[in-house]
């Protein structure tokens, strides 16, 4: 009775931590009560009614009510959860959401194989914004079977799941294939996705990749040539650069774009030139 009693209580102590959230004007330390109450109670028949309020609150594009029904629903559900907290990460609301990236990540990691049979129809399914998030997240369980449907959606016409791609593509380390595609990543015609591969690329160090990194100095982005710099440093580190490649950064070293000219020049180890 006394834990009916106390499940029957926590509802409307959720619908007053939603509500609370709603109000601008809400004393926040009367909420992070409830939310600990809440969290603390850790139950079971309370999972529905988070998520419907999880989904309004990113409805409504309430950043920081996403992040505490978040908290409550992953300490609640556990990796039950995933589902819909990919669906809330999936939402841009103008936060950094670097609580919630964690907790997806660190839940898929602990249960691989069920959070892939949720990861794998949402990469596929036709919400752009869900479809970016589960590709995201695939790189922390990445299995060799995955690189057909991230070839696939590297020729999306989204940049952003393109993008994705290239972070899930360096979680499958130096596999040809999958280096291959970021190679192929760096025609892209977005700066930024060509900026992502060459990041992969310069972490990955792989000696195949060099030439077609260095050809990319020539990019119209100065951000790119930036990277270039940075990517064939990171090369650099680990042994002495080859001559071409030393003619790049030397090139780059005097390039108009100062940022260009920073970068090449710690990646040479000397002294920027300056206008």
């Amino acid at each position: 009775m006394e834990d009916q009693r106390a499940a029957g209580e926590l509802t409307p102590r959720l619908d007053e931590l939603a509500a609370g959230l709603a109000d601008p004007d809400c004393d926040l330390d009367d909420l992070a009560e409830i939310e600990e109450e809440l969290v603390a109670a850790r139950r079971q028949e309370l999972i529905p009614h988070v998520e419907g309020h999880l989904a309004a609150a990113v409805e409504a594009g309430d950043w920081y009510a996403r992040h505490v029904l978040a908290r409550i629903l992953a300490e609640t559900a556990g990796h039950t959860s995933l589902a819909a907290l990919l669906r809330a990460y999936s939402r841009d609301l103008g936060d950094d959401q670097d609580s919630l990236s964690t907790t997806l990540h660190v839940l898929a990691q602990e249960h691989p194989a069920a959070a892939r049979e949720i990861l794998l129809p949402c990469a596929v399914g036709d919400d752009e914004d869900l479809r970016r998030a589960a590709i995201w997240l695939l790189g922390f369980v990445p299995e060799r079977a995955d690189l057909e449907l991230l070839a696939h959606a590297a020729q999306d016409s989204d940049e952003g799941i393109r993008s994705a791609v290239v972070g899930t593509l360096g979680s499958h380390g130096t596999e040809p294939d999958a280096v291959d595609l970021l190679l192929n990543l760096l025609d892209d015609p977005s700066p930024q996705v060509r900026i992502s591969a060459l990041g992969s690329l310069g972490f990955l160090q792989h000696p195949r990749t060099l030439g077609k990194i260095r050809l990319l100095a020539n990019d119209h982005d100065p951000r790119v040539r930036a990277w270039v710099a940075i990517a064939s440093g990171r090369f650099s580190a680990l042994e002495p650069a080859d001559f071409a490649t030393l003619a790049v950064l030397d090139r780059l070293a005097a390039d108009a774009d100062p940022y260009v000219r920073d970068q090449a020049a710690e990646a040479r180890h000397i002294k920027p030139l300056r206008d």
